[in-house]
């Protein structure tokens, strides 16, 4: 299988899950790249047919993942002509609810505008929204990843009996607003070592201690971690960042959590902000029954979720459509 993905390189974007799943498509099937800050970028290029020859030459490919801009930018892709692209034509849909709050018909408008054959979901969510739409059987479910060279275990000793790092634990944000609360208890709580930080923001270096394998390592050396999915209930990457780390994952059930895997008390630990507290005196107390957990979500990571697993996964959810005629 042939992949095209234009966009530009997310190697140093704080959130980590974006790169990971084109390291998977990379590692696993024919997948080039075009976009600032991979090599052979040009910037001059202004269509689809122009990055098609300069990464393919000769041939073509069977799948092209684009860059939507939309709805920020009215045209919605940064080249022309991806219409008229004879491969099955796709892209990534991550913050959802910042189109189907506004934009959920415009959406739909789009879609059919440039079509696109299917839509890559990081959430479960927008297949509900829109499957009353004539674009409804185009959406794939695909969760966040992880790449293992980033977020594993790094066999750190416990330094930490609870870790929370996350947008909207220090600052109140309507969006998270269990996170704040949950971070007002622990700080109140005594008797627990508590690692805690404010969210570094979206524009960070490098170097910064709690980015992409620091920042697994963080959670590596705690006993326990907690996110929460927010108002929407989503499944984060935090989520799978946390299980890939080796850690006892806390966190309220995402809407998807039977399509992830997850099992409460088997292999993370649902929580609300009303039991947190309780729970994790309770594991704490029971240390053996903590690194089981934490062992059994490691391994449903790694099984399930790594980048590797999720680029079977795609190949899965599209081979069909490969098979199948399309605009």
């Amino acid at each position: 299988m042939r992949i095209l993905i234009e966009g530009k390189s997310h190697i140093n974007y704080l959130a980590k899950c974006h790169e990971a799943f084109r390291t998977g498509l990379r590692a696993t099937f024919d997948t080039r790249l075009f976009g600032k800050g991979y090599p052979g970028y040009w910037p001059f290029i202004r269509t689809y047919t122009q990055i098609i020859k300069k990464t393919f030459h000769d041939s073509q490919p069977d799948i092209l993942i684009a860059h939507s801009h939309f709805p920020d930018d009215p045209k919605g892709f940064k080249y022309e002509g991806i219409s008229e692209v004879s491969a099955i034509k796709t892209f990534v849909l991550g913050d959802y609810w910042q189109v189907s709050e506004h934009f959920k018909q415009q959406f739909v408008e789009y879609v059919n505008r440039n079509r696109i054959d299917f839509i890559l979901s990081y959430y479960i969510q927008p297949l509900d929204i829109w499957k009353e739409t004539s674009i409804a059987d185009r959406f794939i479910y695909l969760p966040p990843t992880f790449d293992p060279a980033i977020f594993n275990d790094w066999r750190i000793s416990k330094q930490y009996d609870v870790g929370f790092l996350a947008a909207g634990t220090t600052n109140y944000t309507d969006f998270y607003p269990e996170r704040f609360a949950i971070h007002q208890m622990l700080l109140k709580k005594t008797g627990i070592r508590y690692l805690w930080s404010e969210h570094p923001g979206w524009k960070v270096r490098k170097s910064h201690p709690l980015i992409g394998v620091n920042f697994s390592k963080a959670i590596n050396s705690c006993k326990i971690f907690i996110t929460t999915g927010g108002i929407y209930k989503n499944a984060q990457p935090k989520i799978f960042e946390a299980l890939a780390s080796k850690v006892l994952l806390m966190s309220d059930e995402p809407l998807g959590s039977k399509e992830i895997g997850l099992q409460d008390g088997i292999n993370y630990v649902r929580i609300s902000e009303n039991d947190v507290v309780s729970k994790i005196d309770y594991y704490l107390a029971h240390p053996n029954k903590c690194e089981e957990i934490a062992e059994a979500g490691y391994q449903l990571a790694l099984r399930k979720h790594s980048c590797y697993a999720r680029a079977i996964d795609f190949y899965k959810k599209v081979s069909p459509k490969l098979a199948a005629p399309h605009a």
